[in-house]
């Protein structure tokens, strides 16, 4: 069986040069919405994302950079009271307005694109 030989024009589309190559699936905002979901999910629930190998998104990094640090001397504060029900809230408003500094940080980024491209891909097959 002889094989046809790249004919080197240098497109990723070629089916000559590249006969593995499939296309992609288009992405759609839901796929986005989706990828998004997933990160931030990921990252909440893991403090990083990938939750295996090399961390793209790391919840101690994010925080440090983009958190005024008040919020550490309130818990302190209250772990350190006696009247332990008063953490609870504080603890939700700080996950919520973390979850959504992470959901407007990283929206348009090339991470959320590459899952978005993976979940596409996952559902057209």
């Amino acid at each position: 069986m002889q094989t046809l030989e790249p004919c080197l024009c240098g497109a990723t589309d070629c089916p000559r040069c590249y006969p593995l190559n499939r296309r992609q699936a288009e992405v759609t905002e839901r796929d986005r919405a989706d990828a998004l979901t997933d990160i931030v999910e990921e990252v909440m629930d893991y403090g990083r994302f990938p939750r295996r190998g090399r961390p793209q998104v790391d919840l101690y990094e994010f925080v440090a950079e983009n958190l005024d640090t008040s919020f550490a001397f309130e818990l302190v504060v209250a772990v350190l009271s006696t009247n332990k029900q008063v953490l609870q809230p504080r603890i939700e408003r700080l996950y919520t307005q973390v979850e959504q500094m992470l959901k407007s940080h990283y929206a348009d980024t090339d991470i959320v694109e590459e899952l978005a491209q993976e979940i596409a891909d996952a559902s057209r097959e």
